[in-house]
């Protein structure tokens, strides 16, 4: 009883609030399972093999799996946008809270990724081995600038970081430049779909990954139908069932469109507009009705997940290459067992979440999440 105690007290938030916010933390949790795969699969193909079903299938999953990334931007947009229009902020005191929550974990990470890199050589044959090289390299990733510019990412997801960052350097800006405080909602949704359908096509002129920015869009569009539209059609039972089913047929929708429509086809453009659509439909479902999503994403595992998401995000892929340079010595890869994509897929998984665990208790609570331990004294005391 004690332990299970001790730990839902490090692992609850403590955010309070409606339940749609515990469906939130569950939707994180599996934005990071799908992340999961991602990396999981790409990393085990070289056991298992192209040549039969389980490697095609494999591959197939894995490059399924990149559309978390996008749930994530949903998130982003709804969650950032909406703190933003229920309340004027000072920028600076905006930028700092977001890179405060940001840079303590990543910052580790880096320095992890840093030291493996220069005692094992061969695991990271991108880093630069001399000072001339290594500076600027470490540089542009310290001030995560790969994603947006073209810079070699040396952490594998920090390139999503970069979007985050750029999203909360701009959208303060967009909200204050074009007094969207002042507009009716109307007016600013037509805005925002005319915003998420520029950036979709636009983007894809510059590169294959651009386009995703246009998620941050749908969530901005969804917390724009959350507070001023549906409160019109909440008491509707009928809505509210239809609703439910919408939300459950877009998560559907979701894991087929991610399956079936390649993310190098046309540069990914048709997988990227189908998650602007079905994405921020799964989250209304969660958020606006007591249905079926709510309580499947309110489940607490997947709710405890997503609390810890932020530290799976940044560490899992290097916990997943440590187990397979271990596996490497122990059972050198033959490109013919099928079947250790299924038999290590759950002891990875666990072992990434062990990863996690401890980054989040050691490094992302204390120093991102407790406010306590923000304070520039407390913060002293806890480097010193």
């Amino acid at each position: 009883m004690g332990g299970s105690t001790w730990w839902r007290g490090q692992l609850e938030l403590g955010r309070g609030g409606p339940s749609r916010l515990a469906s939130m933390e569950g939707l994180r949790g599996f934005a990071v399972l799908l992340v999961f795969l991602v990396h999981y699969s790409d990393l085990i193909m070289p056991w298992v093999g192209v040549a039969d079903v389980t490697g095609s299938l494999a591959r197939r999953i894995g490059d399924a799996g990149n559309v978390g990334v996008d749930l994530f931007f949903v998130l982003s947009g709804f969650l950032i946008y909406g703190n933003l229009m229920d309340r004027e902020q000072a920028y600076r005191p905006f930028i700092r809270r977001r890179l405060r929550r940001l840079y303590p974990t990543f910052l580790v990470v880096l320095g992890a990724y840093v030291v493996l890199a220069i005692a094992i050589p061969s695991a990271s044959p991108e880093f630069p081995r001399n000072p001339i090289g290594m500076v600027p390299y470490l540089g542009f990733n310290a001030l995560l600038l790969p994603g947006i510019v073209p810079v070699d990412s040396f952490i594998t997801v920090a390139w999503s970081l970069s979007y985050e960052v750029f999203f909360y350097l701009t959208v303060p800006v967009f909200i204050s430049r074009l007094h969207l405080r002042e507009r009716d909602s109307h007016r600013r949704v037509r805005l925002l779909r005319w915003c998420a359908l520029g950036t979709l096509l636009l983007g894809g002129l510059i590169s294959g990954t651009h386009p995703r920015l246009c998620m941050f869009f749908g969530g901005m569009l969804l917390w724009e139908w959350l507070r001023f539209r549906w409160p019109q059609e909440q008491d509707d039972p009928d809505r509210v069932r239809s609703l439910d089913r919408l939300s459950s047929w877009a998560l559907v929708a979701a894991i087929v469109a991610a399956v079936v429509l390649s993310g190098t086809f046309l540069q990914g453009l048709p997988r990227v507009a189908a998650m602007l659509v079905l994405w921020p439909v799964l989250c209304a479902g969660c958020f606006a009705v007591d249905g079926r999503m709510r309580r499947w994403f309110s489940w607490t595992p997947i709710r405890y997940l997503g609390n810890i998401s932020y530290s799976y995000y940044l560490v899992h892929s290097l916990v997943l290459q440590g187990c397979f340079l271990l596996l490497e010595r122990i059972w050198p890869p033959g490109g013919t067992a099928g079947w250790a994509y299924w038999a290590f897929l759950l002891p990875c998984f666990a072992l990434t979440v062990v990863g996690a665990l401890g980054l989040f208790l050691v490094v992302e609570k204390p120093f991102s999440l407790d406010r306590r331990s923000l304070h520039p004294r407390r913060l002293g005391q806890r480097l010193a």
